[in-house]
């Protein structure tokens, strides 16, 4: 098993896991769907997976009435405030077939393709919610889902699934959720991307809720799409904007720096991975590489405002190496598993940018024999 600190999950095999741009730009939609849902003379794969790079290539398959070509159209249309268009890469459809759970489709397409970052389930049931929640959380990819009964996420509020963004949303059929997912696809989530906070969506019209409806919404971190204005009564709609409001995950953390962690996970991930394509020495002159790459790689994160700058007066993130034979300290004589496995250890923290927050760290980087495999070439794709 790979460890990095049970805080890195090795995703991709190489060489697709190289760059992860794609990984974070695509999006699964899972969906319960039957023949009529398709276009005429059409089949699904049996495999029950398939990907797509714009809509035209939806309706080619599923009949533009259908739910799916619908989710289809507005995660395809939306560009956050600051694009000119979708930067959604590929939507990969899967199907939930009959007498299959939610979990089981999933694995499936994880299976298939698992370069997915975001979940949208079809269903608005409370039951298939909290099914693709759960599994999100377990399998370290997010949910953005509508809610249309505030009481549906509790027990997610409650188990502080940070792994999922509900939007409330009284009209169940409007592609709400998919939108949603479609705004945060830029692949960083740094100053300006991942946050769905004041996200204007195209194609989906905001609804007007009562300061309990608010009241409960916020209480259960659930956003919602509405129109603001300095102005209060009928027809002052032109003052103001139509927004997303709510920045937090249904445990409540902030979206955007969940998905920043997530991030900073990952690439660590990706690094560790191109360090043992080097097939460093197990000694100082290794640990030295290993530092060099991660100060490389935290140096672009404060180019994407992941983290905050360094400056004179601040600094942004601090990496050390445990010495590996050098001193009292070293792993040889402090950790004898870790040693006798080759195990380096990179440790430090950074402060997130978007509230400031310190964030400790410690990454064991030790690939597993399959991994080793893929990267020294010996392996199967």
């Amino acid at each position: 098993m790979t460890v990095y600190d049970d805080l890195i999950s090795i995703l991709f095999k190489l060489p697709d896991g190289r760059n992860l741009e794609e990984y974070f730009k695509n999006i699964l939609l899972l969906a319960k769907f039957s023949d009529n849902d398709l276009a005429e003379n059409n089949t699904f794969p049996q495999s029950g997976v398939k990907k797509y790079s714009s809509y035209d290539e939806i309706v080619m398959d599923f009949n533009a009435s259908s739910q799916i070509a619908i989710e289809a159209q507005a995660i395809f249309n939306q560009k956050n405030n600051t694009q000119t268009k979708s930067q959604v890469m590929y939507l990969i459809v899967a199907k939930q077939a009959e007498g299959s759970t939610v979990a089981e489709a999933l694995d499936a397409a994880k299976n298939i393709d698992g370069k997915f970052a975001k979940v949208v389930p079809l269903s608005r049931l409370s039951a298939d919610i909290s099914a693709v929640a759960d599994w999100c959380m377990t399998n370290s990819r997010f949910c953005d889902c509508v809610v249309s009964n505030v009481e549906d996420v509790s027990d997610l509020v409650e188990n502080l699934n940070n792994y999922t963004y509900g939007i409330f949303r009284k009209n169940m059929q409007e592609p709400i959720a998919s939108a949603l997912a479609s705004t945060s696809t830029c692949g960083k989530f740094g100053a300006k991307d991942g946050s769905a906070q004041f996200t204007q969506l195209i194609g989906i019209s905001p609804e007007q809720y009562t300061g309990a409806e608010i009241s409960a919404m916020k209480s259960n971190n659930l956003a919602f799409y509405t129109n603001i204005s300095p102005i209060d009564g009928g027809n002052t709609s032109e003052f103001g904007y139509n927004w997303v409001v709510g920045s937090r995950m249904l445990g409540g953390e902030f979206r955007q720096r969940c998905m920043i962690k997530h991030y900073i996970e990952k690439a660590v991930g990706l690094m560790a991975l191109e360090f043992f394509n080097k097939k460093p020495m197990y000694d100082e002159t290794g640990n030295n590489l290993l530092l060099t790459m991660a100060q490389k790689l935290f140096n672009t994160f404060q180019t994407y405002n992941l983290i905050i700058p360094t400056t004179a007066e601040q600094v942004g993130y601090e990496l050390k190496v445990t010495p590996i034979r050098v001193g009292k300290n070293s792993i040889m004589n402090t950790d004898t598993e870790a040693y006798n496995a080759k195990r380096f250890k990179l440790s430090g923290y950074y402060y997130d940018a978007i509230v400031g927050e310190k964030v400790d760290f410690m990454f064991t980087v030790d690939p597993s024999e399959e991994e080793v495999a893929q990267i020294l070439g010996g392996g199967e794709e």
